[in-house]
């Protein structure tokens, strides 16, 4: 044991008494850091730092008219691009020009929209429909990444299209709604009359035909006749040609407009669950702050929390918002009165005005029903926007706290564990106020809502029949009413053929009759109308966007820079560990007194040096990339302390390598460098890798260097962590076991084999 630690101390003792050992040996602890620093350095944010490529634009698009409207996509893209500072957007108007720079590598890529784009656009509500086109052109020579990011960037220019192509035509269709329903509203006398004349028609048949047979006995004139079937049907000709027209036109505009009707409810509940996961995140932010944090890593951190907190407050001033407007439309809906209806002049009977009374009734019930219920709704809402404003205030208080904790630490002041708590338990109570908030929205404000779109969408099926169903039956009133218009100028014969004609006749208007009762004995009228006379811009809003992406990220890092230093800081270590199993000795012949050492005292004497430069390499590489750079660490104690295990780990295996197969064991270890840069998930998730490396990535010390270095900075789950410690250290406790019980054994023919290669005189034995 005496021989280990001798053969350490000579060794220390040869390199700090000679100037130029004291020299190598400070470059091999200071170059491993540099090869991290500069990758890490030049992988910062890439992704952030792309305005400087150039992509040009090219707009040919010559624009169209839509329906009375002015449209120009192309120029509205322009428009928006001109905003966007991502890229550096060349708006070219030449195709030829854009197409050399391209070729002389003076654009990244060009986007070129075509002179017809609009006007296929516009196709959208047509049968045949023509997709407009983008013509996207890239340079793929030019560079490994950046067919990437440009590819990146034309998504953004067809997002943005398509965002401005459904928004421009559905808001031209939902504006047509709006304009159909205040046609129908305009109308509904007319289209209520002719309804009411095919029921009396339908009623008054078997006068007509007594009228008939009695014009045909010669006991009527004909005269009589036409008089009876005016007295049933005045008119009724033109009201229906009338509503022939009106109905053509409102059902032709209908069949184009196309629409997704929502309720503000759902912005409501997207927004409370959205302020809800915001202060999950900085709930998660501040657990991991603690007075023992770098300053700088703590100001980051209460940065976020401060700009979370902002964010949150506006997402809450939105949702009071809708919710305001909401009671606005309860208190509009309490002022409406139904008004008992006026009884028609060619309603006959008692039994008529009867049922017209009992739905008098049921709507005047209704109507009292439902305000009481929006009244209730409307005290559920005003609750949740009092907790609101109160989460306001909490928000403004520990808000302007973090604030000045903020000056404090920049002005050198140390963090408070109690105003830590302090901040944690306001933003508990915050997280159960907006929790209760949901919970009451979600049992009580909601159900009446979605019952409400229900009814309205079945509401729009019903009118939509409606009007097609009448659509249908006009030309059957009409052949009717044209029957009974000749029949003045029909001889008595021609008559006897009317009357065979007359139970066909009464059987269709019998059926014309019951098919009006089967879809008009529900009072849906005005609902119909409320539903497609909305706000048709809001409504072309929401198509334009109707999914908007809730973003949550667990463990969050700044930068890309800080996302790629595990995988550079692990690297390092192990360049620098390979870099001394070329230089070090690992053989000693004799001690100073003339006695041989025991090869396992040799394996550890030598081990103790490896491990002493290499905890020298991990404490430089990591406190470079935490103070030089700036990398982001929740825990940057825990970091350095684990890079100088993980380097422990790392030098016993190549130490190990070397010590027993000498050459061979170098050449191990730059295998093992190969191998594990791709194949270990360093910046490319595994799956995406061939399966040879999907199935060796178990087995490298890379795989689980790299994970525990990533929990340490961004974040601990603390089974992982202790995982991936205890397989790193049996690979360590391995090697050891490996390296004593092996070097003697191995040691005898590896000489011969270096005895044999320095005969060569060409490579260093």
């Amino acid at each position: 044991m005496k021989n280990i630690f001798k053969i350490f101390k000579k060794d220390l003792k040869n390199i700090f008494t000679n100037w130029v050992a004291i020299i190598v040996v400070f470059a091999i602890m200071a170059i491993p850091s540099l090869y991290s620093l500069v990758n890490i350095k030049a992988n910062w944010d890439p992704y952030g730092n792309t305005k400087g490529m150039k992509i040009a634009i090219i707009n040919n698009d010559k624009g169209t008219t839509f329906k009375d409207k002015d449209i120009n996509l192309g120029e509205q893209l322009v428009d928006k691009l001109k905003d966007n500072d991502t890229i550096d957007w060349q708006f070219v108007d030449n195709v030829d020009e854009a197409k050399k720079n391209l070729i002389m590598e003076k654009y990244y890529a060009t986007i070129e929209i075509p002179e017809d784009f609009s006007e296929n656009v516009t196709t959208l509500v047509e049968k045949d429909v023509k997709n407009p086109k983008l013509i996207y052109t890239v340079n793929e020579k030019m560079n490994a990444v950046a067919p990437k990011i440009t590819d990146t960037a034309v998504d953004t220019v067809k997002t943005q299209l398509d965002q401005n192509i459904v928004k421009t035509v559905t808001g031209i269709v939902f504006r047509l709604c709006d304009e159909i329903g205040i046609d129908i509203e305009n109308n509904r006398p007319e289209l209520r009359k002719i309804i009411d004349k095919v029921y009396d028609l339908d009623e008054n048949m078997p006068d007509i035909e007594k009228t008939l047979d009695a014009s045909i006995d010669g006991t009527v004139s004909v005269s009589e006749l036409l008089e009876k079937i005016n007295s049933v049907i005045p008119n009724i000709n033109d009201m229906i040609q009338t509503g022939n027209d009106f109905i053509n036109d409102s059902q032709e505009r209908l069949n184009n407009a196309q629409g997704n009707f929502d309720d503000d409810s759902d912005i409501i509940k997207k927004n409370l669950v959205s302020a809800e996961s915001s202060l999950d995140d900085a709930e998660v932010i501040l657990k991991n702050v603690d007075e023992n944090l770098l300053p700088e890593t703590a100001k980051k951190s209460l940065i976020t929390t401060s700009d979370t907190l902002k964010a949150l407050k506006v997402t809450n001033n939105e949702v009071i918002s809708k919710l305001e407007d909401i009671t606005k439309a309860i208190d509009k809906v309490d002022d409406i009165s139904i008004s008992k209806p006026k009884i028609d002049e060619n309603i006959q009977n008692q039994e008529e005005i009867a049922k017209l009374m009992d739905v008098y009734n049921k709507q005047v019930k209704l109507l009292k029903e439902t305000k009481k219920n929006l009244k209730d709704t409307k005290a559920t809402i005003n609750d949740i926007i009092g907790r609101l404003n109160t989460i306001n205030q909490q928000l403004d208080d520990i808000k302007s706290r973090i604030d000045n904790k903020l000056n404090d630490l920049e002005n050198g002041k140390p963090l408070d564990t109690q105003e830590l708590t302090d901040f944690r338990k306001v933003l508990a109570d915050v997280h159960t106020h907006v929790s209760s908030a949901i919970e009451d929205f979600d049992s009580q404000v909601v159900p009446f809502v979605n019952d409400s779109i229900s009814s309205l969408n079945n509401l729009s099926e019903q009118g939509s029949m409606l009007l097609g169903q009448t659509e249908e039956l006009i030309p059957d009133i009409q052949n009717v009413i044209g029957t009974f218009a000749n029949v003045s100028d029909q001889s008595r014969d021609e008559l006897i053929k009317l009357k065979e004609k007359m139970p066909d006749i009464r059987n269709q208007v019998h059926k014309l009759a019951e098919k009006l009762k089967e879809i008009d004995n529900k009072e849906d009228v005005d609902e119909l109308l409320e539903l497609i006379t909305n706000d048709w811009q809001a409504q072309s809003n929401f198509m334009a966007s109707p999914v908007e992406l809730e973003d949550n990220r667990l463990f969050p890092i700044p930068n890309y820079g800080s996302a790629v230093t595990p995988f550079y800081t692990i690297l390092c270590l192990w360049v620098g560990g390979y870099m001394l199993s070329i230089l070090l000795e690992t053989e000693v012949d004799e001690m100073e007194d003339g006695t041989r050492p025991k090869k396992y005292e040799v394996y550890f004497g030598k081990w103790l040096l490896f491990i002493f430069i290499g905890i020298f390499q991990a404490t430089i590489a990591s406190l470079g990339a935490l103070y030089i750079l700036g990398s982001y660490a929740v825990h940057p104690v825990m970091f350095v302390f684990y890079s100088i295990f993980v380097s422990i780990v790392f030098m016993t295996i190549i130490y190990t390598a070397v010590s027993l197969f000498a050459h061979g064991g170098i050449i191990i270890g730059i295998v093992l460098l190969v191998m594990q840069v791709a194949g270990t998930s360093g910046n490319f998730p595994i799956e995406v890798n061939p399966e040879i490396y999907q199935v060796i990535f178990p087995y490298l010390p890379f795989t689980y260097a790299i994970s525990g270095m990533r929990q340490v900075l961004m974040g601990i789950v603390y089974s992982v962590l202790l995982k991936d410690l205890a397989i790193l250290g049996g690979m360590m406790i391995g090697s050891i076991v490996i390296g004593v019980t092996c070097k003697k054994f191995t040691n005898k023919w590896i000489d011969k084999f270096t005895e044999k290669l320095k005969e060569s005189k060409f490579l260093i034995g």
